[in-house]
């Protein structure tokens, strides 16, 4: 099981190479990702315990220039 602070990976080829697509998937729940390895999109699970504003604060880390 991963745990909170772990980086996302690719669903597809379990690479950590992503970058974040968008805060909100098909769901608010979830976080859209691109993997620059395999070129798949994916998302990938916010955490319950995550506010509004930590999740945008969280979110900037995989943002580029943000």
């Amino acid at each position: 099981m991963r745990k909170k602070n772990d980086k996302p990976f690719c669903a597809f080829c379990n690479s950590e190479n992503v970058e974040l697509i968008a805060p909100f998937g098909t769901a608010q729940l979830v976080r859209q990702f691109h993997c620059k390895d395999c070129q798949s999109v994916f998302e990938y699970l916010r955490w319950r315990t995550e506010d509004t504003f930590e999740h945008v604060e969280n979110s900037k880390q995989y943002i580029r220039n943000a």
